[in-house]
């Protein structure tokens, strides 16, 4: 049976009625105030750890036992899911994170409705599109590894992405504990299908999506049961159509479409200028080389959701020193702890593709700590990223990723033709540096400017 979802909005007003013992608070916040966010922070790491480990052991497994031509196809695929997933977080995930609470606080399950019919209708339509395009593939190069893997992966879009969104629904109705459980079923869901398919020689690119697609779809109907978002004693649906809440979503997301698309391409455009330039064997080795990196890139980015409250909390009460001292040392102390991991990767780079690869790919393991370099360069831009941010400065991002878009197609096409995979390599760590080089510029002169002023004043 679902939770009727008045229990979980009722959970959340008594949480916010913990009483506060005078001369036991730190930074306003109450010890039983203080326990609950503490367990929420953790739960949402473990979330993100879970998820986050979901990915790395897929690609991980599929590196190790593929062909590298066949894990190129993966690989290139799982970019176009990368680029689509940024669409799709922009037009749903952030909307639904700003408007829910703020504008159907009493109507969720009614609001989470209406926005998965908005998920099936667009998500429907692209992976409607990349069916097609594999039909295109198995009409003219029906031997083409991209034809198994364009197929499995716009069938897995769908459930795929509702298993971020349904996951997103968990953190808007404050109950990550359920968003963990779900991780923890796809998690284990995958990792057993993998193994499965191992076992009986049928793991390919397409039964890879597959496995990733079904587990995707049985871990969503958790959260969705325990949040009763289908339970319909919730107050209906008046005024939470799909199509209105389409319209907020574009007037919310429209904004932020041109910085998805320019990061994109900062980020995914190597991947697939190399399997054109140099094929898809050379595609798999890249993306399985950058493994180690993305871990830790993900480790960096994770900070935003925690950290960004603070800072913006901070710019309300007008404490423009405090924010330029926290960006500092979120920007320090993430760019430190990912350059000591490059250096890790620098030292132990050979035994740790043994470790990771059997081998597989020990020609290329140099690239390992050049690629760390990336998270490198984003936890140096990430304090002051979420300084621009939480001070109403978004347009700053758009222009750092304007920089970064071109300078990552063209030092991709230049350096592979000097340097192969490396070339690519280093066209990443050209891309997010620039990326950095010019956020930091903009909160100097911008951010930090105006802020002293307004001190000042």
């Amino acid at each position: 049976m679902s939770a009727p979802p008045t229990t979980s909005i009722g959970e959340r007003a008594k949480m916010s009625d913990i009483p506060v013992a005078p001369g036991l608070t730190l930074f306003g916040l109450a010890p039983d105030r203080l326990r609950v966010w503490g367990l929420k922070s953790a739960f949402s790491l473990i979330d993100q750890a879970l998820t986050s480990g979901a990915g790395f052991g897929v690609n991980l497994l599929l590196a190790r036992w593929m062909a590298p031509a066949v894990y190129g196809a993966f690989a290139v695929a799982f970019a176009g899911f990368l680029f689509a997933a940024g669409f799709h977080n922009v037009l749903l995930l952030e909307p639904l994170s700003v408007m829910g609470p703020a504008r159907y606080p009493n109507r969720l399950p009614a609001y989470f409705r209406s926005q998965i019919a908005v998920h099936a209708i667009l998500v429907g339509a692209l992976s409607c599109g990349l069916l097609l395009t594999g039909l295109v593939f198995w009409m003219v190069v029906p031997e083409n590894p991209l034809l198994g893997a364009v197929t499995g992966g716009g069938l897995a879009l769908p459930f795929m992405l509702l298993g971020w969104l349904t996951r997103r629904m968990c953190y808007v109705m404050e109950r990550p504990t359920v968003a963990v459980q779900g991780s923890a079923l796809y998690l284990a869901l995958i990792v057993a299908g993998l193994f499965l398919l191992g076992h009986f020689a049928r793991l390919n690119s397409f039964t890879a999506f597959a496995i990733m697609g079904c587990g995707s779809l049985i871990s969503s109907g958790w959260p969705i049961l325990r949040l009763g978002i289908f339970s319909y004693g919730d107050g209906g649906g008046c005024g939470t159509s799909w199509i209105t809440v389409l319209r907020e979503n574009w007037k919310y997301g429209r904004w932020l479409v041109g910085s998805t698309v320019l990061y994109s391409v900062s980020s995914q455009i190597q991947m697939f200028l190399v399997a054109g330039m140099l094929g898809l064997g050379a595609a798999g080795v890249l993306r399985a080389v950058q493994l180690p990196s993305l871990v830790m890139t993900q480790v960096v980015m994770s900070t935003g959701p925690l950290f960004l409250p603070a800072f913006a909390s901070e710019f309300g009460r007008g404490a423009a020193k405090r924010i330029q001292h926290k960006a500092l040392v979120v920007s320090v102390g993430l760019g430190g702890a990912a350059l000591c991991f490059a250096g890790l990767l620098a030292a132990f780079s050979g035994r740790i593709e043994h470790i990771f690869f059997g081998g597989k790919f020990a020609a290329y393991a140099i690239l390992m700590p050049l690629l760390a370099l990336v998270p490198a360069a984003n936890g140096f831009n990430q304090g002051f990223s979420l300084a621009l941010r939480a001070t109403q400065r978004p347009y700053f991002d758009l222009i750092a990723n304007a920089l970064g878009a071109p300078i990552a197609v063209i030092s991709t096409i230049l350096l592979i033709r000097w340097w192969g995979i490396g070339g690519a390599a280093t066209s990443l760590v050209l891309s997010y540096s620039s990326i950095a080089i010019v956020t930091v510029f903009c909160y100097l002169r911008f951010g930090y400017g105006t802020s002293q002023s307004e001190e000042a004043a």
